[in-house]
């Protein structure tokens, strides 16, 4: 019997060393076997977590781990659709995030980040991350725009457009009653208007700017841009229940920068560019009688990469009108909404546009329709169907940097 045990231990220990080593064997062919797939499989597309500035305003990325990279290259820009060059190529797994030290002070930059596998003499790359920059602060370039409530919760459409230098632009203005409010937001930003945009002459949007003009205390104006909108008769032979007290009014003052604009026009205010997209015309007068509100100044204003649309209270019957001339121009980073989301132009012409942010200069009243009879609520969740966010007076003041 021990000479049996004896026997069993020898064969036991010349079997297991090759027991062992077929067993090495097959756990090295299984991990070069995933090391294989891995190499084949394409690398997904960096997610940049966070682009800051640091307290020496140098550009901070932080970027999530893409799996089977072991290296990340870093490209940038000065405008968002234009050449890319790799400033920076990281060669570890772990290094997630990058301090861009070549930047100038009040410069914009865009940065795209790719992920990169390396196996020897051969690289993978994946695709380059959705091109980001800094966020909520101005640079050299930037435009802050500003979208102001009514304080007294009524529909009512007022904006600023400030640049880093200081030049101030005024879209309308509101009621005759939000005149002290207009007057000390145009006195914190120094008190002198470089150009003032009037719409069109209904009193929830050039009531303040006629009070102002008439006393305008320390306040002023380089320019003043409106609509020549067909005659007051006219407006109320179309539509009866309008009301032209307002155009009146606004007819009667001897405005000496008044200069009216037509559909077509292209100009600078300072470093902005205005494109006048729509204002009175025969082919209003033809599509439409609803002449004040859809012979509305819409324009269209341009930053260095981005763009945001003003429609005024153009609405319905003009829709496809536009829609056909202009197609993907009306492409914008930004909108207001036609006729303070209430009615206004149709869901096709706001798809063409598809902006990251609307605007609907509506109370809440307007924005929840409280006595049913409004579309706010349905333009809303149609904006939001398109991915863009939604603000309203709830939240105003409302700013966005048009980069």
């Amino acid at each position: 019997m021990r000479l049996f045990s004896i026997f069993c231990m020898i064969i036991l220990c010349m079997t297991a060393p090759s027991e062992i080593y077929l067993a090495e064997s097959t756990a090295t062919m299984l991990d070069s076997t995933y090391a294989d797939s891995q190499r084949d499989k394409p690398l997904s597309k960096v997610q940049i977590r966070s682009i800051k500035l640091t307290s020496d305003k140098k550009w901070n990325l932080k970027w999530k781990k893409v799996s089977g990279a072991n290296g990340y290259e870093i490209a940038r820009a000065t405008e968002k659709n234009s050449k890319y060059k790799v400033i920076k190529k990281i060669s570890s797994r772990k290094t997630l995030s990058y301090t861009d030290k070549t930047t100038r002070p009040k410069k914009r930059y865009y940065y795209k980040i790719r992920a990169v596998c390396t196996n020897g003499n051969s690289k993978k790359y994946g695709a380059y991350s959705q091109a980001m920059t800094v966020e909520n602060i101005m640079m050299d370039s930037d435009f802050k725009i500003t979208q102001y409530g009514n304080n007294k919760g009524r529909q009512s459409m007022f904006y600023t457009i400030k640049d880093t230098y200081g030049h101030l632009i005024v879209i309308d203005g509101g009621w005759t009653e939000d005149a002290d409010m207009v007057r000390k937001i145009i006195n914190s930003n120094g008190g002198h208007v470089d150009a003032w945009f009037l719409t069109h002459p209904h009193a929830d949007h050039i009531g303040a700017f006629c009070a102002i003009y008439e006393n305008p205390r320390n306040i002023s104006i380089d320019k003043v841009y409106a609509v020549k909108m067909a005659s007051p008769r006219l407006c109320l032979a179309n539509a009866p229940w309008d009301n032209v007290d307002a155009y009146q009014k606004f007819r009667s003052m001897n405005i000496r920068q008044l200069k009216y604009v037509h559909r077509g026009n292209k100009f600078k205010i300072k470093s902005l560019k205005v494109e006048i997209l729509s204002a009175y015309e025969k082919k209003i007068d033809i599509i439409s009688s609803d002449l004040l509100n859809d012979g509305s100044m819409m324009f269209k204003v341009y930053g260095k990469n981005e763009s945001m649309l003003f429609c005024a209270d153009v609405g319905k019957r003009p829709s496809d009108y536009l829609k056909n001339k202009y197609g993907k121009k009306l492409k914008s980073d930004y909108i207001q909404m036609g006729h303070h989301g209430n009615g206004g132009l149709k869901k096709n012409f706001y798809k063409l546009v598809k902006p990251n942010i609307a605007f609907f200069d509506a109370p809440a009243w307007l924005m929840q329709n409280w006595n049913g009879t409004y579309t706010t609520p349905e333009n809303k969740k149609y904006m939001k169907s398109l991915g863009s966010s939604v603000v309203s007076f709830a939240t105003a003041p409302n700013t966005i940097i048009l980069k």
